[in-house]
């Protein structure tokens, strides 16, 4: 005959939460605040000048053409066809 073994309590069942150690605190840890500066450096300090930019010319185009949604609409209708294409042939 074997012997009886005491039923083990899991630790997943158990119901308090496991002790852990407290931290040691420094001293003047309860009313401590630490503040981080950065200061600019002397070249960024002033504004920079104004000066006007000219815009390069540049032509037309078909990529920038109706603010860019007309290639949008090509590529969705290209979609839609290739997926109306491809029903209608594994259909048959």
């Amino acid at each position: 005959m074997s012997e009886l073994r005491t039923p083990r309590r899991r630790r997943s069942v158990a119901v308090a939460p496991a002790l852990l150690d407290p931290a040691e605190l420094p001293e003047d840890a309860p009313g401590r605040v630490k503040l981080i500066v950065v200061e600019a450096p002397a070249d960024i300090v002033e504004a920079p000048p104004l000066t006007p930019r000219i815009a390069p010319a540049s032509s037309p185009s078909l990529l920038a053409a109706g603010g860019g949604w007309i290639p949008v609409a090509v590529a969705g209708a290209v979609i839609v066809a290739i997926f109306i294409v491809g029903m209608l042939l594994t259909r048959s």
